[in-house]
């Protein structure tokens, strides 16, 4: 049976049941795309919540206005890498992931995106056929890890450094460094969350000149105990010094010694290279692969005339 619906933008009522759907369909072997991978509500809450999602995100309404699916854009160096399509577990096969795209490819221009991109579990053959039947082509894949117990060994600073914590008079220099190691970082919408470490804290590499060399996020979701590494960068001038491994395990002791989490995670589009052998060090084993598919966007329809 035809199940109507129709797709519009994402708004803010809408949090609630997009998180609730991402949240079974992480969960599901049979999802089409293997993105937003979360285990809770507020899992979904702490990597979207500071999303503009109201430019970024897309919804199929059915009747009653049940939200039956969702994907979600971010806009990084003029690519579009779509978040989804997650469609309700009994609403699937009707079309919805395709209308999704199709609404997000229909948008994409007035976003300033040159190309779109999705991502899918490595092993998730369904989400590659999804993908590579709408045009998409592999670009790149993404490695994530686990981490299930602490290191004995102590963390020491490379010589003429120190580790230390993110301060309000070194935002400015920590910005400069994320954005020279990830092109479009973002604040989140509360800056403020940067200087409260019950959940999250950012550790710098400091020089003897007090200067901000790298850095790496530590962040913990007590509801679902489990630790998470984000944005381990070193500006240019510092790197292969061992900076890496310092802030890095400096990240993991702060969360097994505040937070005891069941496991930490991490990602990076480095599988055999520096940083797979780094994460080894600190203790941590590939558990899966994603894989993302691109394509560019397709050009508006001329209208007569034009």
């Amino acid at each position: 049976m035809t199940i109507p619906y129709q797709v519009r933008r994402y708004q803010p009522e809408d949090f609630q049941a997009v998180a609730e759907l991402a949240v079974a369909a992480s969960s599901s072997p049979s999802t089409a795309c293997g993105q937003p991978d979360v285990a809770s509500t507020n899992e979904f809450e702490a990597d979207y919540g500071h999303r503009n999602l109201e430019q970024e995100g897309w919804v199929a309404e059915g009747e009653g206005g049940t939200i039956l699916g969702f994907a979600a854009g971010n806009l990084r160096n003029q690519t579009l890498t779509i978040d989804g399509p997650i469609v309700l577990a009994e609403a699937r096969h009707q079309g919805i992931g395709t209308a999704l795209f199709a609404r997000i490819e229909q948008d994409a221009h007035a976003t300033g995106a040159l190309a779109l991109e999705g991502g899918v579990r490595a092993s998730n053959a369904t989400g590659q056929v999804f993908l590579r039947k709408h045009g998409y082509k592999p670009s790149r894949e993404i490695y994530c890890y686990e981490a299930h117990s602490q290191l004995e060994s102590p963390v020491v600073a490379p010589e003429s450094y120190r580790l230390g914590e993110l301060k309000p008079k070194y935002l400015l220099p920590f910005l400069m460094v994320m954005h020279e190691c990830f092109p479009g970082y973002r604040l989140p919408s509360n800056p403020q969350r940067l200087f409260e470490p019950d959940k999250m804290k950012i550790f710098l590499a400091l020089d003897d000149q007090d200067k901000v060399a790298g850095a790496v996020t530590a962040f913990f979701y007590p509801e679902d105990h489990m630790g998470y590494i984000y944005h381990l960068g070193v500006s240019e001038p510092h790197r292969r010094r061992g900076l890496s491994r310092a802030l890095l395990q400096g990240a993991c002791d702060w969360l097994w010694t505040s937070h005891t989490p069941r496991f930490i995670g991490l990602s990076t589009s480095d599988e055999a290279g520096v940083r797979h052998s780094l994460y080894e060090r600190v203790g941590f084993k590939l558990q899966y692969a994603l894989v993302y598919l691109k394509k560019p966007v397709p050009q508006p329809a001329k209208t007569r005339g034009e």
